[in-house]
């Protein structure tokens, strides 16, 4: 199955799926671009999620965020709730791993994040969809461990995802 908090994988470097859209009948894979540049891939670039393949089809420097075009059947897709987040309770999930964090502020570009600081996301946490009741209202970017805060980028520019991603 391909869903948020799912692993991907792109020349033996591990990241995270932020969130999974359909748009004009094919699928998609949102994640932290900067996990992707460690394994070295880029545009066209080829990764592999949970037996199937897909393609980096764009990147979103200003966001970190890269699009991944899924190539799997239909049930083997799970499309993400992608919702704005409210202030309050939330959380990140890497596989099983969930972490609770607060949504501190909401912005068009990025969200602030405070942890607890015994309980903070790690490297290689980056790219975990930020999560509030059964929505996806972010994708982890960045963690800052000096005082237990972080930023997950905005998906607002993906909603609705017609009007964003290459036809």
């Amino acid at each position: 199955m391909i869903a948020a908090g799912g692993k991907i994988v792109c020349n033996k470097k591990y990241g995270v799926i932020g969130a999974v859209i359909e748009s004009h009948g094919k699928y998609y894979v949102l994640t932290v671009y900067h996990v992707l540049k460690v394994g070295k891939c880029g545009l066209g670039s080829t990764v592999h999620l949970n037996g199937y393949s897909g393609r980096v089809v764009e990147v979103h420097w200003y966001h970190d965020l890269a699009v991944i075009e899924v190539d799997a059947p239909e049930e083997e897709i799970e499309i993400s709730d992608i919702a704005e987040p409210e202030i309050g309770s939330a959380y990140s999930l890497n596989g099983t791993k969930r972490i609770n964090c607060n949504v501190m502020t909401v912005g068009k570009t990025y969200h602030y994040l405070s942890f607890p600081m015994g309980d903070m996301p790690l490297p290689g946490d980056s790219g975990s969809p930020i999560i509030q009741g059964d929505k996806v209202v972010g994708i982890l970017a960045s963690i800052f461990f000096n005082n237990a805060t972080g930023i997950a980028a905005s998906l607002d520019e993906f909603a609705p995802v017609d009007e964003f991603l290459i036809k």
